[in-house]
């Protein structure tokens, strides 16, 4: 048993792994020979994966010998305790050690990862297995041999980047070495990936080539390169892409459909990458012409059909350097392994080219006259897909505006993705689930850029009072579970079952007579478009309309009522190998579906509205007026109508309001008006927004991306008061002492306040209770101070903690009125020794000298019923006199029970005893009075009855209990 850590078990393995992040490793402290740190570095390619993940792994470890104290171990040993030491290049590792185990091991953790750059051709690996003795062991670890050759146990091979081979001792990726007689001989079976013909993400390129790139006469060199493009984590799909002069594709085009297959609903089911990797490659420009075939027959001439310009004269694309083909870069044609490349694209690349026009230059148009051939695009389609399109905007985009579809890159990324489609086997309805192609057109739940209508981003020309899909992504359907409908019996009741959709559009032919009806995809729809006399929709359980009859779409314009539309997913149905297409052979593309032309996307000149706003008030208190004034404004060029304003103010309801038809420059104003509540905050920005709609004079809407300026907002600053209190006050003082508290305030808002008044308010026990300070008005920002005095009660017990509670009220313009402001501070009632010497009334009335005013003011603010004793009217103080009237000869019982009340509070007051002052007396036990405050405060009690012979005994006790008291019977002071 060694001295090195437990680690427990572990294993080794080593594998090339295409895609991923290395793991860290324990550095080695073995070092590897330089030779095997790899080849030199070759010239790296732009956009290239710089880095290569390989794995060593060890599988098992057997000795090959003894495996005890007779063998690598020393004499009277167990068996040993192996670990290795992994190299791949630079990389070292050594692994965890594993304890006495049997003659075959199988280690856990045995792996060294490492990112080896992609330029090199080679790497070199290397294992060694060492045995783990004790640190007393002059000898150090023991070496297992692992190799046959002769002076070297370590077993050491070469793995070839380019094409995975592996050569040195081990040559086959799953194998085993053993040792040939240096030490003791063991067999170490390793697990080395990828191999030549692994595909890590099942897409059909080894991961050599989508690292490397492919050799094809295994000269060592790259004769094809995919790794600038490849993605090893995901299914690799190729088009290249040619163009006429003048008609490349616009910047940024062919990214954002790359953008939409990353985004693709696929997991890759090896990897779990999210996402195809989509390579739309730009390639060569070809020579322009007026107008291009897409046909099984070649037509006479040079470069009039697709089939010219793809594949040229066959005895020539190869053999003379492939002057009339551009199928393959020019560099792949011309090279030396031009076959093989050309066969390769063949079978993985399809090919587009954007063109001016298709042929025949002029085509039937409406009313039988002759006009341009404006379709867009053509493409293979087939159940097992295709690999050959055109995307054709060139006459396109001179017949019709594209701007009002968002541009000419907004119709070529439309039309791009649209015939890519149909070479992954889409059609313009999707695909069914038995996979076949679906035709149907137009169908209003199929939300993919496959669907006629979906296909431009922003408006298209529909009839007089339709617009397509505003929020329409470009992107294929991604929607499933979409409830199919049924044309002859829908159900208006219901909302269509399109979930998840969102904001999305869906458009339909709404009366079945090709009119052009669009709604929220997530509401009840009007099928029918029919409606009551009250003019609200007519919504029945079950109609019949012809939803997918839509008059402007060739394809959708012939009636076909009755059919049963489904609305399935795309992303999961794509057909991606298209060599078994009927249309894979070379010249054959099969009929073409129709597309949109210029004759689909015409319709009149748009209008452009905005809006503006101005508030007559940037700042405001509540109470004020708002004045609102909006001005709609058409920049043409054709009449606005159906124009409407909504506003919504900062407070209440918003508000609509219809203008009237607006030609080119001509502007309409509106006034609104709001008031500023009390509700608002200081500094509260109050935002009045308004935005403007409207339709063409067709009835169509405003596109997408004109309506950056169709909103507008006007802005005021609300400005009120906010008052904050701060209390400071006698942090401790003795019962009856006075407390004195200053309460500063302050007006932290931007308005004034109003009707301010600073109160304080005290608990049971001080006197007075409440007192108030009226300020009146405070500025913002202003401040101020208001000082109150407060006593506590006689019977205020020591440690009691007397919290007051300070608060400023306020309000403001406009009749507002705010919560208070508040605050606390806290006095602790203290206790001195008393004096322990109580005057009885009589004593205390010969010693009227000692009736200082601050002990006179005491007894006050703990009993008010001796004010005005003497017969004067209340005050508020208690005089000598009114002292002197109720300690003075009393007779009656309540005279009597005062006059002893009157004397504990001149005791309590000048510290005899305390109001804690325990007492003991056989009044005091059978009354349950334990202290001089319980005693005072039965008294108190007892003169709020009526002096009668029914309370006569009651009287008589609580005399008895004070007098007790004040003669110092009682009391007991313990300390």
């Amino acid at each position: 048993m060694g001295n090195r850590a437990r680690w427990g078990r572990a294993v080794v393995a080593a594998a090339l792994v295409v895609a991923g992040t290395a793991m860290g490793t324990v550095a080695g402290a073995l070092a590897l020979p330089a030779e095997y740190g790899g080849a030199p570095a070759a010239e790296a390619r732009t956009g290239a994966p710089a880095t290569q993940e390989v794995v060593l792994r060890i599988m098992s470890v057997e000795c090959a010998s003894a495996c005890d104290g007779t063998g690598i171990e020393s004499s009277g040993m167990g068996k040993p305790d192996f670990y290795a030491a992994l190299y791949i290049g630079d990389k070292s590792m050594t692994t965890p050690i594993v304890e006495d185990t049997a003659q075959v091991f199988v280690p856990e953790g045995w792996t060294l990862k490492a990112q080896v750059p992609t330029s090199l051709p080679s790497v070199g690996l290397a294992v060694r297995i060492l045995e783990d003795d004790p640190s007393s062991d002059p000898n150090g670890d023991d070496e297992a041999d692992a190799s046959r050759r002769s002076g070297d146990t370590a077993a050491r091979f070469t793995l070839d980047l380019v094409d995975g081979s592996l050569s040195g001792d081990l040559t086959d990726p799953v194998g085993c070495t053993t040792g040939g007689g240096d030490g003791h001989p063991v067999q170490v079976c390793y697990n080395v990936q990828p191999y030549s013909f692994q595909d890590g993400d099942n897409d059909g390129f080894t991961d050599y080539a989508e690292h490397r790139g492919l050799d094809f006469d295994d000269d060592g060199t790259i004769d094809l390169h995919l790794e600038q493009w490849a993605d090893p984590r995901r299914r690799d799909l190729f088009v290249e892409i040619d163009w006429m002069a003048g008609l490349k594709p616009q910047p940024g085009v062919l990214a954002a459909v790359e953008g939409v297959f990353d985004k693709a609903l696929v997991t890759n089911q090896a990897t779990g990458a999210q996402g195809l990797a989509l390579h739309l490659i730009e390639d060569e420009e070809l020579a322009h012409s007026e107008s291009l075939w897409f046909e099984d027959q070649r037509f006479p001439g040079a470069a009039d059909d697709f089939d010219d310009l793809k594949l040229g004269r066959a005895d020539r694309t190869c053999t003379h350097g492939g002057e009339d083909g551009h199928f393959g870069t020019p560099a792949d044609r011309a090279g030396p392994q031009c076959d093989q490349i050309l066969l390769f694209k063949r079978l993985h690349f399809r090919y587009g080219i954007f063109i001016n026009g298709l042929g025949p230059a002029s085509v039937p148009g409406p009313g039988g006259t002759m006009v341009p051939n404006t379709v867009s695009g053509r493409a293979e389609l087939h159940d097992r897909g295709g690999n050959d399109f055109v995307v054709s905007l060139g006459r396109l985009a001179a017949a019709e505006d594209l701007n009002r579809f968002g541009g000419r890159d907004d119709a070529e990324q439309a039309t791009l993705l649209h015939e890519l489609g149909h070479t992954f086997g889409l059609g313009h309805g999707g695909r069914t689930d038995n996979g076949s192609v679906d035709n149907v057109n137009c169908k209003p739940h199929y939300l993919s850029v496959m669907n006629y209508p979906h296909q431009f981003a922003t408006a298209a020309s529909l009839p007089a009072d339709q617009h397509l899909d505003p929020n329409r992504p470009l992107d294929f359907q991604r929607l499933g579970n979409v409830q199919t409908l049924n044309e002859a019996a829908l159900d208006e009741t219901t909302a269509p079952g399109v979930s998840g959709a969102g904001s999305r559009r869906i458009i339909w032919g709404g009366n079945g007579a090709g009119r052009w009806v669009h709604a929220p995809a997530n509401e009840r729809l009007n099928w029918k478009v029919d409606f009551l006399p009250d003019g609200k929709a007519k919504l029945e359980p079950s109609v019949a309309v012809d939803l997918n009859h839509l008059t402007n779409f060739d394809g959708c314009d012939d009636p076909s009522p009755g059919q049963m539309l489904a609305s399935n997913p795309d992303w999961d149905r794509l057909v991606y190998n298209f060599s078994n297409s009927p249309y894979f052979s070379d010249g054959v593309h099969g009929p073409a579906p129709d597309e949109i032309d210029a004759v689909d996307l015409r319709g009149l000149a748009a209008a452009d509205l905005s809006v503006a706003k101005t508030v007559d008030k940037r700042d405001a208190v509540p109470g004020d007026e708002l004045t609102y004034t909006i001005t709609a404004e058409n920049a043409g060029p054709g009449t606005a109508t159906a124009v409407s304003l909504t506003d919504n103010p900062p407070t209440g309801p918003d508000v609509t309001r219809d203008l009237p038809n607006l030609p080119a420059g001509q502007r309409a104003q509106e006034s609104l008006t709001a008031t500023v509540p009390c509700t608002v905050t200081d500094g509260q920005v109050l935002t009045n927004r308004v935005t403007v709609t409207g339709r063409d004079s067709s009835g169509r809407a405003e596109p997408e991306w004109m309506l950056g300026n169709n909103s507008a907002t006007a802005t005021t600053t609300a400005h009120v008061p906010g008052m904050e209190v701060e209390v400071n006050g006698t942090s401790e003082a003795g019962a009856g002492e006075a407390l004195t508290y200053t309460v500063a305030y302050r007006n932290t808002g931007s308005a004034p306040a109003t009707g301010v008044a600073v109160e304080i308010e005290a608990p049971d026990g001080v006197s007075p209770r409440t007192l108030r300070h009226d300020v009146g008005t405070v500025a913002p920002g202003a401040s101020g101070t208001a000082r109150f005095t407060v006593r506590t009660s006689l019977l205020t017990v020591g440690g009691t903690a007397v919290t007051v509670r300070a608060s400023a009220g306020y309000g403001g313009a406009g009749g507002c009125v705010y919560p208070a402001a508040t605050t606390t501070a806290t006095t602790t009632a203290t206790e001195q020794p008393p004096s322990r010497d109580p005057r009885p009334p009589t004593v205390w009335l010969l010693h009227s000298g000692q009736w200082p005013a601050e002990l006179l003011a005491r007894v006050q603010a703990t009993d008010t019923r001796f004010d005005g004793a003497d017969g004067s009217a209340p005050d508020g103080v208690l005089s000598a006199a009114e002292v002197r009237r109720v300690l003075l000869l009393p007779v009656a019982p309540s005279a009597l029970l005062r006059a002893e009340l009157l004397a504990v509070y001149l005791n309590l007051g000048d510290r005899r005893f305390n109001a804690s002052t325990r007492i003991e007396s056989l009044t005091a036990e059978q009354l349950g009075t334990t202290t001089v405050g319980a005693a005072a405060r039965h008294a108190q009690a007892t003169l709020e009855l009526p002096a009668t012979p029914a309370h006569l005994l009651r009287y008589t006790t609580a005399h008895v209990l004070l007098t007790s008291i004040n003669l110092n019977v009682s009391p007991r002071y313990d300390r």
